[in-house]
């Protein structure tokens, strides 16, 4: 699952970069930041980083020491996709990281005590497909020069009330919280290589989505998005038909870096 290495702990002996961490600006962008982001935020610092900076007019998540912006988005990669392109343009690099909810365990809260009823694991197993389901509404970040966007493949804990007041689909559960339960890998795409990775080698072009959903064993509307955001990034065009579904090939800068 991981291209970095296996699963790690949420927590794994962080205790010297939170002490060397500051948060330079309390309370800014805090006030609706559940526990899954603020986690995530901490597992990615390190020694000499600061959460909450004002950079550029925009406060960011994490400085880095080494001067990268680190943007911690658990959904809607729409809402920054502005601030990490005007960052980008300034010269600053930028990553942008999303986490997915690879597995999942469901703990349910009575909803007039608040204590614990139940835990069981979701059925649901996120992968890094999900990534495109966000990007369709931010293709901008797709192949952006000074943006490296990254999946990050987590273990989660969501705790949900039935109190009546959540959606319809959960029948009236409210998600109170997710949590970071443990970090499994990650995949990182920057350059425009390793965004068309995305495609496998051994799939000759013309591409659709039926084809490259078999590829991928994913679903035709899944892989349909893939194709869609790298279309939009310019990475590749399309070219054709086959029945009603459209047809893509390498952008014609890109094929001819590849065939020099």
């Amino acid at each position: 699952m991981s291209e970095d290495g296996g699963g790690a702990p949420a927590r794994r002996g962080r205790g010297a970069a939170r002490a060397q961490s500051v948060a330079e600006t309390a309370g800014i962008n805090l006030y609706a930041e559940g526990s899954l982001h603020a986690q995530v935020k901490e597992y990615l610092s390190g020694p000499g980083d600061r959460f909450e900076v004002a950079v550029e007019g925009k406060v960011v998540d994490l400085l880095k020491a080494d001067g990268e912006i680190v943007e911690v988005q658990t959904r809607s990669l729409a809402k920054i996709e502005p601030k990490v392109l005007a960052l980008a343009r300034s010269g600053r690099r930028v990553r942008v990281v999303h986490p997915i909810a690879a597995l999942s365990e469901i703990r349910r809260l009575d909803p007039r005590t608040d204590e614990l009823q139940s835990t069981r694991r979701s059925p649901k197993r996120g992968d890094v497909y999900e990534l495109f389901g966000e990007l369709a509404w931010a293709t901008g970040l797709v192949a952006a020069r000074n943006v490296t966007v990254e999946a990050l493949m987590v273990r989660t804990a969501v705790t949900r009330k039935n109190d009546g007041s959540g959606s319809w689909r959960r029948k009236g559960d409210r998600i109170v919280d997710r949590e970071l339960v443990e970090v499994l890998g990650s995949r990182a795409f920057r350059t425009p290589t390793q965004w068309l990775a995305l495609i496998p080698k051994d799939l000759p072009p013309p591409w659709c989505s039926a084809s490259l959903g078999e590829a991928l064993d994913i679903r035709t509307t899944r892989a349909r998005l893939i194709l869609y955001c790298l279309a939009r990034a310019g990475l590749i065009v399309e070219c054709g038909r086959d029945g009603r579904r459209k047809t893509y090939a390498l952008a014609p800068r890109r094929a001819q870096k590849c065939n020099q």
